[in-house]
């Protein structure tokens, strides 16, 4: 067989689109982490988001996580915790949305307790977000599961 200027370019061809066809593959392939399913939502009500981080910049003081063994315990400030309504606690795992844990606040006294059992050892944002009165705030700390 003969190699000529035209064997060349078809040969260069079948690879480049071999080699196209194989990265597409791949790239399908990839599991996409998105921060939040709903972007457009989200900056929609980034101005909402803003005013609560701003009336809740002084309650993280108040807020203390600490893990006991199979449980997480988060610590209110009596003051705080005599004036939440109803909440949340989310376990926002930023490496991996679907290992994401929500669990509604029930105080026992000023202390929530939680079950370590669907989370997997690794860094959190433990997200707080409570009702007081007609307002909503939210305090996020930063948490490593051990």
């Amino acid at each position: 067989m003969k190699f000529n200027f035209g064997t060349g370019i078809a040969v260069f061809l079948v690879l480049f689109l071999t080699a196209v066809i194989g990265f597409v593959i791949f790239a399908h392939r990839q599991d996409v982490n998105l921060v939040h399913d709903n972007y457009y939502e989200k900056g929609a009500d980034h101005t909402r988001q803003m005013q609560k981080n701003a009336r809740s910049a002084a309650f993280s003081d108040q807020i203390d996580l600490s893990d006991d063994g199979n449980f997480i315990r988060i610590v209110f400030q009596p003051g705080l915790a005599s004036t939440i309504k109803s909440g949340e606690v989310t376990f926002f795992r930023p490496s991996d949305h679907m290992k994401d844990v929500s669990m509604p606040i029930e105080l026992r006294g000023n202390v929530f307790i939680g079950s370590k059992e669907k989370l997997v050892p690794g860094r959190y944002i433990v997200k707080v977000t409570w009702q007081a009165g007609d307002l909503d705030y939210e305090v996020d700390k930063p948490f490593i599961v051990k």
